[in-house]
């Protein structure tokens, strides 16, 4: 049967093609996922954006790690025979990137107990039962008007800060202060600056509407939060099994043209087609051919000096702690949080905001302080981690549109940016946001 064709050779009845077509349209899908693609950081970002490459036909990419384990700020350790995080460990039911690869690679799950938090006066040391804000009238009517709040904003809840509403870049005791929901702001600071991420009264709104986007808060009220009993890095480690991740491999040159990439470490130089960046936006500034966009950019970029203290106690509560008392400047480099990881054992990990002021030894007296309060006494001390955490821009950077100018230079110079800086600094927003650039751009 003859059909009638279109001038590009469609079939104008059936919308097929000729085998010539079909074939150039096959070779260029084959060109476009044979690219060779380098992805410089081994985190959470990073191998995920690997993952959703691989899932996608791409074939060639190389993962390159300039330290001896991947996971970046996801790092278990042992102590005594078990496990402890000494960074991100906690997955809501939303994160449904991270729990997709769990299901994948057989990592086990188990919900996370909250019955035993309770929160702690800094000063005095005595411990109260952390209110539950689903029990009081009033920040239940403060959590519907928050409820409003992240349907009006709602592009807080997808990937990225794109958009972002000049009226989210005020500091979110501003926000807060104007939508009249001070009482739950006290309460979301449990795990916001509980958690290492600054304090709210310089911290832009945007940052803290995208960490409790509304499905996380449901997650949580219904109690769908995770950890994963064998270590959160023991999921990076199987995810980098299945990738060609090269650790010990620090950057020293990267050259780009407009048709390719040139990377330069000890093991020489070797070409990629496209570039992406998932580790810290402002370090590769030291090592890049870096445009004018990226200096101005990748410079304005801060960081918090999060620091979590392992050690062995006996006789003080069982469970996470919170000590609000110390959300606060002037008190940088005292404890905001302990979490206590196995009931069964006397290994607690503690955590303080720090200023860059205070010496390992003055983190540690701060620590040991509180907790003599509590009628405890630290036995040993297993280590001090110091973490590059939560990278995220000041109110005024935020309005002059930070975000969406990068977005405007994805791809440029064949170069991508992925990671928690372009969204949030949780292993779960990290790993989605890459996943989403993958999904979009390749």
């Amino acid at each position: 049967r003859k059909h009638l064709r279109w001038r590009d050779g469609r079939c104008a009845l059936c919308i097929c093609y000729p085998q010539k077509k079909r074939d150039m349209d096959h070779s260029e899908s084959d060109q476009r996922l044979n690219k060779r693609i380098a992805i410089i950081g081994a985190g959470a970002a990073g191998l995920s954006a690997a993952h959703a490459l691989k899932a996608k036909g791409y074939s060639n990419i190389t993962v390159f790690e300039r330290s001896n384990r991947v996971g970046g700020k996801c790092c278990t350790v042992e102590i005594e025979g078990k496990n402890y995080e000494l960074g991100a460990g906690v997955l809501a039911e939303d994160n449904s990137i991270v729990l997709r690869l769990a299901e994948e690679f057989n990592i086990p799950l188990a919900p996370i107990q909250f019955d035993n938090d309770v929160t702690v006066d800094g000063l005095s040391g005595i411990a109260e039962p952390k209110r539950n804000i689903f029990e009081s009238a009033k920040l239940l009517k403060e959590l519907a008007k928050y409820c409003w709040l992240t349907q009006k904003y709602r592009a807080t809840g997808k990937s990225g800060l794109a958009n972002t509403p000049h009226a989210l870049a005020a500091p979110f005791t501003e926000f807060a202060k104007k939508h009249k929901i001070e009482n739950l702001a006290r309460e979301f600071a449990l795990f916001f600056t509980g958690f290492g991420y600054d304090y709210f009264e310089r911290i832009p709104a945007a940052y803290v509407l995208k960490y409790y986007r509304w499905s996380t808060l449901l997650a949580f009220m219904q109690r769908k939060v995770y950890r994963l009993p064998n270590g959160i890095q023991h999921l990076w480690t199987a995810v980098a099994a299945a990738h060609t991740v090269r650790l010990n491999t620090a950057i020293s040159h990267i050259e780009r043209s407009e048709t390719s990439v040139s990377v330069t470490t000890e093991r020489g130089t070797e070409e990629f087609d496209t570039l992406i960046i998932a580790s810290p936006l402002d370090e590769t500034l030291s090592y890049i051919d870096s445009t004018d966009d990226e200096r101005n950019l990748f410079s304005k970029i801060q960081y918090v000096d999060y620091v979590t203290i392992a050690c062995t106690i006996e006789g003080i509560l069982d469970g996470d702690g919170y000590v609000p008392s110390n959300f606060t400047p002037h008190r940088a480099g005292h404890p905001v949080f302990w979490h206590h990881r196995h009931a069964d054992a006397r290994v607690y990990t503690f955590y303080a905001l720090a200023d860059g002021s205070q010496t390992d030894t003055d983190l540690t007296d701060h620590m040991t302080d509180l907790v003599k309060k509590m009628g405890g006494v630290v036995s040993t001390i297993h280590s001090i981690t110091h973490w590059k955490y939560f990278p995220h821009i000041s109110s005024e950077i935020m309005k002059d549109g930070f975000f969406d100018r990068i977005e405007s230079i994805q791809g440029t110079k064949n170069t991508f940016y992925v990671g928690e800086s372009l969204n949030f600094s949780t292993v779960g927003l990290a790993s989605e946001h890459a996943n989403d650039l993958v999904n979009r751009l390749f």
